[in-house]
């Protein structure tokens, strides 16, 4: 019996096989039909992952275990469906995808994302985000499908990275008692392995917990980051560090190599002359006053973003203390007036604590990335306030400045305005703060309440 979807597919792969494909088309026509091309292409690739995940979903189904070596993969030659998959050229990654995503479609765990993926309104990739960040949430099957609905709808927009971030703070919202659970399943995978290679370099491979990655990323991203577009707007002395950082002949991989043995040289305290930044790093949780209070509820690592249990956040705080940061409903934090500058220390705590790294839509800077934009000018009067600024990244300050652009306040929230007669749309600059979305939205919902 003949599927009716092979000669289908066989004329298409024939019809685009007979496309011209030359590097100099594409450098001879306009912006537009660059982007159409792209957009054809990425629908066209949608169809075909569909058509692979449904042929992979049955692969998987005639292979699975049960079945021995009477079942499909086994009578091919190979161990896995996925190992028969790779023998076709498809990579080990995409296959694994292909055949979980298939599973999907054959109506297990959540058939509406496989639902979905047919009909092509969902790709395979965001399919996967959306499966790999609700995975492990123990909640009823129905509140399961309904966030999966919700997040396939957030697809339509969102890009894959950014659908498995907001797929896990779903998860985290409808398991809240699973969130230390997890933490310590993630914290139970850390290892660190030692490769001797024969060239006489060594190797280290680290899995390293979220929390872990509080002090790891932080240190990395301070010796790193000027040679990676990091923070100019900063005092004299740090100025200065980071423009020697940038000139450095150094590779980034070399720098941040050399910067690791040198804070294993002198132990917690780094040396301020190797990093961006003095004092020992330390891993900064945010955490509602109203959890702390009811002892229910989560912190957020900033930076990852990851959840981590109220036990965490009482033995980090315990060791390392924790500073007050007082929020309204509207988001609003403090007011340090316009004797300085520069944002101090304490007003850049807060602006990351609100905003959770660059402001600017679809920007994934973490604060450490991020300088403090005056939306109202210095020179003009514009005060060094925190509701008067906001975390950009130095890509997209830069962009403000050169392109014209410009940030409000509006009822509590920032209005990005584009450039006069550029046509370009404006858009609302929401907290890239998992905390801080939490906070507001239970701000929300305890406001309705009452």
């Amino acid at each position: 019996m003949t599927l009716p979807a092979v000669p289908a597919l066989a004329e298409a792969l024939r019809v685009l096989g007979a496309v011209p494909l030359r590097v100099e088309d594409y450098r001879n026509v306009g912006d537009a039909a660059v982007l159409e091309a792209s957009r054809l292409a990425s629908q066209l690739r949608h169809l075909a992952d569909a058509h692979l995940a449904a042929a992979a979903g049955e692969i998987g189904r005639r292979s699975a275990p049960e079945l021995g070596d009477s079942g499909l993969a086994r009578r091919s030659g190979s161990r896995t469906p996925e190992e028969l998959l790779k023998s076709s050229g498809l990579a080990g990654r995409d296959a694994a995808v292909a055949v979980r995503v298939g599973r999907l479609a054959q109506g297990a765990g959540m058939p509406v994302l496989g639902e979905r993926v047919l009909s092509g309104e969902v790709s395979v990739t965001a399919a996967e985000a959306i499966r790999a960040g609700l995975d492990g949430a123990d909640a009823p099957v129905e509140r399961l499908a309904r966030a999966a609905e919700l997040l396939c709808e957030e697809a339509r927009s969102t890009d894959p990275d950014r659908l498995l971030r907001l797929a896990r703070e779903v998860r985290d919202a409808i398991d809240e008692e699973g969130v230390t659970v997890r933490e310590e399943l993630l914290r139970s995978r850390r290892s660190l392995r030692r490769i001797d290679t024969r060239d006489g370099m060594k190797r280290l491979i680290w899995d390293y917990d979220p929390e872990t990655a509080g002090i790891v990323d932080e240190i990395y991203d301070r010796a790193t980051s000027p040679r990676r577009g990091g923070p100019r707007f900063v005092d004299a002395e740090t100025l200065e560090r980071s423009e020697r950082i940038a000139k450095d002949p150094r590779t980034t991989e070399q720098l941040a190599s050399d910067a690791f043995a040198e804070v294993l040289r002198q132990g917690a305290a780094a040396d301020p002359g190797v990093l961006v930044k003095a004092g020992a790093p330390s891993v900064r949780v945010i955490v509602s006053d109203h959890a702390l209070t009811a002892g229910v509820g989560h912190g957020v690592i900033e930076g990852s973003g990851e959840a981590v249990g109220l036990a965490t956040v009482a033995r980090l705080a315990c060791a390392g203390g924790f500073q007050t940061v007082t929020v309204d409903r509207p988001g609003k934090v403090l007011d340090l007036g316009r004797e300085q500058r520069l944002y101090s220390t304490t007003q850049r705590t807060a602006l990351a604590v609100r905003d959770g790294g660059c402001l600017w839509p679809d920007c994934d800077r973490p604060p450490s990335w991020c300088e403090a934009h005056h939306i109202d000018a210095w020179r003009d009067g514009g005060r060094t306030d925190i509701d008067r600024g906001v975390l950009l990244c130095r890509y997209h300050h830069l962009q403000l400045h050169n392109g014209g652009w410009r940030i409000h306040l509006r009822s509590g929230r920032y209005w990005l305005e584009p450039p006069p007669g550029s046509g370009k749309p404006g858009a609302w600059l929401d907290t890239k703060s998992r905390a801080m979305r939490e906070h507001l939205a239970s701000s929300t919902r305890v406001a309705a309440a009452t």
